[in-house]
């Protein structure tokens, strides 16, 4: 074989080992994009305190978790967007359809996209900026506190809701 046909097959043979990943599967122990942890407090006394008939829904958007009885939720971010709003129905006891208590919820952030690899994509992380609540006179919704802006992860609570 001449030089030149070794030389080709090599270059040809490096350019594929080298265009190539190790794993191109993207394992669950990698992390995923955190969502953003939300615990509910008493607002008189400041301990945990549970939500009876919680519904959440995103503004615009017909999807809804429900809730029959929980001191903390998880709610994910909008990653393109600097902005996510959700309704936060609390429901009378005997049904959950929309005639209960509705608080609006405004979450302003700021996003960053983080490479993980070619098989898992991006994920993104955010940085709480502030959390609004309409007030309507009726909220059963007191107050809202941001106690870890960062939304690196879901160990952590970031924002304690006061009711």
């Amino acid at each position: 074989m001449s030089k030149m046909k070794k030389a080709i097959i090599l270059f040809v043979t490096s350019v594929i080992l080298n265009s190539c990943e190790p794993d191109d599967i993207c394992l669950t122990t990698i992390p995923d994009t955190p969502k953003l942890i939300v615990v509910f407090f008493d607002a008189t006394n400041g301990l945990k305190k549970e939500v009876i008939n919680l519904k959440i829904k995103g503004t615009n958007s017909n999807e809804a978790f429900l809730f029959r009885t929980t001191d903390s939720i998880s709610l994910p971010l909008k990653n393109i967007e600097k902005t996510t709003s959700y309704s936060f129905i609390k429901e009378a006891e005997e049904n959950m359809d929309n005639s209960g208590n509705k608080d609006h919820v405004l979450i302003n952030y700021k996003y960053k996209h983080i490479y993980i690899s070619r098989a898992c994509g991006y994920k993104s992380n955010y940085n709480i900026n502030q959390i609004v609540i309409e007030n309507d006179n009726t909220n059963w919704i007191i107050n809202s506190e941001i106690i870890e802006s960062s939304v690196i992860d879901e160990n952590t609570i970031h924002v304690k809701i006061f009711h």
